[in-house]
């Protein structure tokens, strides 16, 4: 019988086989370390957007508002009164009065980043063109924007004037119609 052990049994096969086990090791902590890395980063960067009703002396107001910790970018917005969509905040005001519109102010945030801690007008009137039953009034009218993260994650939000806004996880923003102006 021969002094020689089997390759299993050397000396050099059990630091061969420790050394595997420490560098899987290694590889399964990294990789585990990097998840943890990416979630940390787009927690870092999640945007979150609410849409406000303000009425002051002065008139009423709805905004847009990001309160979240990074830009967040509209890619889509729809406007809605009645359930009708309609174009512009313009057309939106000529169905809610009736007639056409008094002066009012607005902007467009369609394809606009909005940064963290910012607000954007969407509409604000004056309080002599405002309606007794203000919220009954405004809540005929149904605001929908859909915008992502800078790694692309995709939210929904669904305001309606006076109310609570309800969002919801999208896997992308529907295509915004070439006639819509908001």
């Amino acid at each position: 019988m021969s002094d020689e052990y089997p390759w299993y049994r050397q000396p050099e096969t059990f630091v061969a086989v420790a050394a595997l086990v420490v560098s899987l090791s290694a590889v399964v902590v990294g990789i585990y370390e990097a998840s943890l890395q990416r979630a940390h980063d787009r927690a870092e960067v999640w945007p979150h957007l609410e849409v406000s009703t303000w009425i002051s002396d002065s008139g009423a107001k709805v905004v847009l508002n990001n309160t979240g910790l990074g830009p967040a970018i509209v890619r889509y917005v729809s406007v809605t009164v009645d359930g009708q969509p309609v174009r512009d905040w313009k057309m939106a005001l000529a169905q809610l009065y009736g007639h056409y519109p008094p002066r009012f102010s607005s902007s467009t945030i369609f394809q606009h980043a909005v940064r963290p801690g910012d607000q954007s007008l969407l509409i604000g009137l004056s309080s002599k063109d405002l309606p007794p039953d203000f919220y009954g009034w405004a809540g005929r009218i149904s605001i929908r924007i859909c915008y992502s993260s800078v790694f692309n994650e995709y939210w929904m939000v669904t305001g309606i004037p006076g109310q609570s806004d309800k969002w919801e996880v999208m896997r992308a923003c529907p295509a915004e119609p070439s006639t819509v102006d908001l």
